[in-house]
């Protein structure tokens, strides 16, 4: 990109950065007048409107409520459709259809609308796939939240035999007992700088998506090398001594369905640092024949 495009990319930016602090700095008596408006639901503020009955302003209320609903599970649709590549497919439990329906209809946002279409074709493409504590769990979900579950969704690795999600933190070793005495040393890798800060872990946990204790692996076995998967990567660590262990947070049952439907989107950055750091208590075998999934 030359230097002029990147300007302009700067100058677009920064424009929608201040109309989006335009917009969102109103006086707070227009901001509820404009929110009743949208919703039908000014005319004790505006009089010019308050002319039909309140059942009757009610009726109208509703009706725009259900064309809302209606347009939600048709963009839905259309993006599920739109996903589609012929691939093999089952029939969801006619109870998940309802509950999915009942549920997407309530999302406006266009990015968790897309969301909402990868559970769809996820469901259909592998009937069972996707559980009801999942839907519940991503229909109390805000956008903000879904972004944070996006972020790390994108750090998530998997490692051993138990396929389950895991954000890795560090390395746990033992110094040589000639040059440290056998004390312990902590390596770790700061989630924060991949904009996954303890905050927003704690908002993983608060939904149910990540254990809240940070864990720390057995002992890595010097002998049998540990696979381990990034991304849709597969690699093995083999131990350069004893003592030495990895330190992680494991994702909960829910975060695991959740992250699956995300897919694979590495953050390459993160797992370069990820890999130096193995590497000073590892040394990396790398598959390059691509993934190999572990199941439990």
């Amino acid at each position: 990109m030359s230097t002029e495009s990147k300007s302009v990319t700067v100058v677009v930016e920064e424009t929608k950065a201040q109309d989006k602090k335009k917009n969102y700095i109103k006086e707070s008596g227009k901001q509820i007048l404009a929110m009743a408006e949208e919703h039908g639901l000014d005319a004790e503020i505006n009089p010019n409107k308050n002319d039909a009955t309140a059942l009757e302003r009610a009726l109208i209320r509703e009706r725009k409520r259900r064309e809302l609903r209606q347009i939600n599970l048709e963009s839905i649709i259309k993006a599920a459709y739109a996903s589609c590549k012929n691939e093999s497919a089952g029939q969801p439990d006619l109870d998940w259809q309802h509950r999915f329906f009942d549920m997407a209809q309530e999302i406006h946002n266009p990015m968790m609308q897309k969301l909402w279409a990868q559970v769809l074709k996820r469901e259909v493409t592998n009937p069972g796939s996707t559980s009801m504590k999942a839907l519940q769990t991503l229909h109390d979900m805000s956008p903000k939240e879904a972004q944070i579950l996006q972020r790390a969704a994108s750090l998530a690795c998997s490692f051993g035999t138990d396929a389950s999600k895991k954000l890795f933190v560090g390395v746990k070793s033992k110094g040589s007992i000639f040059k440290l005495g056998k004390r312990i040393s902590t390596a770790t890798v700061s989630l924060g700088a991949y904009q996954l800060p303890y905050s927003s872990l704690l908002v993983l946990i608060e939904l149910g998506l990540v254990h809240s204790s940070e864990l720390e692996s057995g002992e890595i076995d010097m002998t049998a090398p540990l696979p381990i998967q990034y991304q849709g990567r597969s690699m093995s660590l083999q131990a350069h001594q004893k003592g030495a262990s990895l330190l992680y947070y494991r994702f909960t049952p829910t975060g695991n369905e959740l992250c699956r439907l995300l897919g694979n989107k590495p953050n390459h950055d993160y797992w370069d640092q990820v890999t130096a750091l193995l590497q000073q208590t590892f040394a990396i075998h790398s598959d390059s024949k691509g993934s190999v999934n572990h199941s439990v």
